[in-house]
């Protein structure tokens, strides 16, 4: 486990305790020439979330893909039995970048609408986002400056670019700090 196995158990109280959580149903209806474009039809835009974390479930018709490290589209196939859980912006800034925010959109390729379920767990809107020392490790430096949760919401929601249906800007513009650079040997 990339935070250690007992993580949860020792920030649980301090940091999660006084966690939110909201459930969205989302209901995509795809334009009536879907299925004869030849560009993809997004039904949501490339993003990240703002939650910690993100728990999914998407119909049969599906449409969510993932974005990997490399840049590729990956689609992200139903299953009656399957959440998909993503990690979202705070969760990145709380890591130190430990846990990574992902990207990822939903396309339209059926001319059915496509249903799905989104259960966000979230700070508190007061909640001071810092990685504790635990967790940042001894001699790495921090990638993230403090932040009030509130303030990044804001942020996200202001901004033209950033708004919820496109990625525009993320935490890492919001608060990510310059780190040195090192010198090869």
């Amino acid at each position: 486990m990339i935070l250690g196995e007992e993580t949860g158990k020792r920030f649980y109280q301090n940091e999660f305790s006084n966690c939110h959580g909201y459930l969205r149903l989302v209901n995509y209806t795809p334009p009536q020439d879907v299925e004869k474009q030849e560009e993809l039809v997004e039904g949501l835009g490339m993003h990240t979330d703002m939650s910690c974390i993100t728990i999914v479930y998407q119909d049969s018709v599906g449409g969510l893909q993932m974005r990997s490290k490399e840049g590729k589209w990956i689609d992200i196939n139903p299953g009656d039995d399957l959440l998909v859980v993503n990690i979202g912006d705070l969760m990145q800034a709380w890591s130190n970048g430990r846990l990574r925010s992902s990207e990822h959109r939903v396309v339209l390729r059926k001319l059915v609408n496509r249903v799905s379920l989104g259960f966000f767990l979230c700070f508190e809107d007061e909640k001071v986002i810092l990685a504790p020392q635990e967790i940042l490790g001894e001699g790495n430096c921090r990638r993230y400056k403090s932040f009030k949760c509130s303030e990044y919401l804001k942020f996200r929601q202001s901004n033209e670019v950033g708004k919820f249906e496109r990625i525009g800007y993320t935490v890492k513009d919001f608060a990510g700090l310059t780190l040195p650079e090192h010198d090869d040997p």
